[in-house]
């Protein structure tokens, strides 16, 4: 059986806990703000981009372009972004878990994990050492030099031929609670525009709209890999705010039950005092 020092000691160590649990979830909280403010200003600007693109494309005739064109696929890369810190919950086990579901039901086709955050590096690291290219700094919000680097290298493997398709496996923020776990094919672009010529848009392409697709396509596809990013970031200080919310719960609930058991404990021991007071002054007489 405890004693009341055992059990003293134990809610100290709860309360310490409580205070850490409890200033995690003010941190993530305030970034889950930042981070969904940047995340919203910028879906805007990409589902724009998107759409200026897909209205190039239909207005072009045979669109020939690298980002664009299909080949016979023998091997993938999958992006995975993941987080640079652990505490929130399972946020990196779904990113992690869908990925290799992704690997294990391609077949023959060579499968290609290109980490982003020190989770993902470290849990693919183990399954292959020297692993390129790797990114085990994310850091709490979309940074657009993460981006660019990120995008280079997705880039150079797909024109290099030495993959075929690119994906991305993210976490989709929805709201503060909510969000999904989403792989989604990057390259080559997918870019059935409409039914619709340039002149039912009203649009006048100078240069040529295969020319414009040069410029716009390796841009859009920049900004695509920037706003996935900035939903996983958003989804992780997301669900570290929830798991630390939780955290502090359990917390309060354990220290209201350990405070029980202390008084137990307490109201036991004064009542053996008392017991031994009574006897000892009754051999007394």
């Amino acid at each position: 059986m405890q004693t009341l020092r055992d059990i003293r000691r134990r809610i100290r160590s709860v309360e310490s806990t409580r205070q850490i649990a409890r200033a995690m979830e003010m941190v993530s909280a305030a970034r889950l703000k930042r981070a969904q403010a940047r995340l919203l200003s910028a879906r805007p600007y990409a589902e724009s981009m998107e759409g200026v693109v897909r209205k190039v494309c239909s207005a072009g005739e045979g669109v020939s372009h690298p980002f664009v064109s299909k080949r016979d696929v023998e091997a993938v890369a999958v992006c995975v972004i993941a987080s640079d810190r652990g505490l929130c919950g399972a946020f990196n086990a779904n990113v992690i878990r869908q990925a290799e579901e992704f690997a294990a039901q391609q077949g023959d086709v060579h499968v290609r994990f290109v980490p982003v955050g020190k989770k993902a590096a470290q849990h693919f690291g183990r399954r292959e050492k020297g692993l390129k290219p790797c990114f085990p700094e994310l850091g709490p919000f979309a940074e657009p030099a993460i981006t660019k680097a990120l995008t280079a290298e997705l880039t150079r493997l797909y024109l290099e031929g030495e993959v075929q398709e690119v994906w991305m496996d993210f976490t989709h923020f929805i709201s503060s609670g909510s969000r999904r776990v989403v792989l989604e094919r990057l390259l080559p672009v997918e870019l059935e525009g409409g039914e619709g010529t340039s002149e039912d848009y009203g649009y006048i392409y100078e240069p040529s709209a295969d020319m414009l697709l040069g410029t716009l396509l390796p841009r859009y596809v920049e900004m695509k890999v920037f706003v996935r990013i900035a939903e996983s970031c958003a989804s992780e200080h997301s669900a570290r705010m929830v798991a630390m919310s939780f955290a502090t719960k359990n917390a309060d609930d354990m220290i209201f039950d350990l405070t029980l058991l202390r008084n137990r404990a307490r109201q036991s021991a004064i009542t053996k005092e008392i017991a031994d007071i009574v006897g000892t002054a009754e051999v007394l007489r």
